[in-house]
């Protein structure tokens, strides 16, 4: 069971209101800006709700009107290829309103693009049908490139060129958006890409995971989804072994739910509540589509990134400023009350696996969770029952936090 990835509630409004206010600030003025997020943040979702001109009006009031935003998906290239680019905008040109499907020199440019004669009619083709649709809307064109790392890190750089140049042209008149996993000029600023990255210099904006108050609405929406109760405790335990997470917090309400129906404990006793999550906590760990998105996030990191997460249980930590600031930019680390922390638990321990303690320092408690062991001084306490065991650990995974 997923949710369906859409930031829409039913009653029409929406959430990350604060990022889509702060991205159409930007692109009201014409400015390109770039989303960058680690793995599945919702960086897609986001993108498609800013293609709905109703949000940009909701935004933007009466200003809203003067929009046309179009969305274009690279995952349906029909090529990794400048050709199969230029097609797909054109393509997603035509679909997005019918007055464009009707347009006649829209509609002759992408014919010469399917069957062009020779190789330079393809960007001939793909400037004179965004100049036609240029030439027939009253409206500022806002193109939002979706899934766009792996089609800039693959298309000759002609491509880029061709995007600048037209941008420099209709300054007045077109933007663009892309998502990332990374910013553009990380990613290429070799040959004649950098010309196009300077567009998106000063407008990067890194996605956060969601925010509590987000999160909540996300919860409420799957209770209503799949008919069932979670209580208030519940919800505070999603966050924090989730975060804002999209795919992370589907996961965890996934075997939440599915606990809550095998035992069937009572909503209202809290002892019995704490002893579900108890048991869910242990399921999570072992969950191998939770551990699945913890490792593609894991994977993009940089090794001086990955390095960082190893060490903020350790005294070297001051080592790593300069990845500890990527990873607060990039919001995978926060820092609350002067500690950094990751932004959920399933990652955090996530990392204390992929980075086991070679050997902890005098007088420090540690749980190493792989192998069932708590160490105090280094040594293994071997006298320990099941539920002191259990204890231990959960304090320790609430180490450097502030419990309410």
């Amino acid at each position: 069971m997923e949710m369906p990835n859409t930031l829409r509630m039913a009653d029409g409004s929406y959430m990350r209101r604060s990022d889509v206010h702060a991205i159409l600030q930007h692109l009201y003025g014409l400015q390109c800006v770039e989303v960058v997020g680690f793995s599945n943040v919702g960086k897609s979702a986001l993108m498609r709700l800013l293609a709905q001109p109703d949000v940009w009006i909701q935004e933007l009031g009466e200003a809203g009107h003067d929009f046309l935003p179009v969305y274009v998906d690279c995952n349906h290239m029909l090529a990794m290829s400048d050709h199969g680019f230029y097609e797909l905008v054109l393509r997603s040109l035509q679909e997005s309103t019918t007055g464009l499907s009707n347009l006649a020199d829209l509609k002759a440019a992408y014919a010469t693009m399917i069957s062009p004669s020779s190789e330079f009619q393809v960007p001939l083709s793909f400037s004179r049908g965004l100049t036609a649709v240029l030439q027939a809307i009253d409206h500022r064109l806002i193109l939002l490139f979706d899934e766009f790392d792996e089609p800039f890190s693959h298309l000759d750089s002609r491509v880029f060129i061709n995007l600048r140049a037209l941008k420099d042209r209709y300054s007045t008149r077109i933007a663009y958006i892309t998502a990332t996993e990374q910013p553009l000029v990380r990613r290429r600023a070799e040959d004649h890409c950098g010309e196009f990255c300077e567009l998106f210099s000063h407008h990067t904006w890194h996605l956060a995971p969601l925010t509590r108050s987000d999160v909540e609405r996300y919860v409420r929406r799957y209770m209503t989804a799949f008919d069932i109760h979670f209580t208030s405790a519940d919800i505070d335990f999603i966050y924090e072994w989730a975060g804002g997470h999209p795919r992370l917090l589907n996961g965890v309400c996934r075997v939440l739910e599915d606990a809550i129906e095998a035992t069937g404990v009572a909503a209202a006793d809290t002892t019995e509540r704490w002893e579900l999550h108890e048991q869910v906590t242990r399921r999570l760990r072992q969950d191998e589509e939770l551990a699945i998105e913890c490792e593609k996030i894991w994977r993009k990191l940089g090794e001086s990134e990955q390095a960082a997460l190893g060490a903020l249980a350790r005294p070297d930590l001051a080592e790593h400023e300069d990845a500890l600031a990527r990873l607060l930019r990039q919001h995978i680390l926060l820092k609350v009350e002067g500690k950094y922390q990751t932004f959920c638990h399933l990652f955090a321990e996530y990392v204390q696996r992929k980075t086991p303690p070679s050997a902890p320092a005098a007088s420090q408690l540690w749980v190493d969770a792989d192998r069932g062991e708590v160490l105090v001084n280094g040594r293994p306490v071997e006298t320990l029952t099941n539920l002191e065991y259990r204890l231990i650990s959960l304090l320790f995974a609430q180490r450097d936090r502030i419990i309410d």
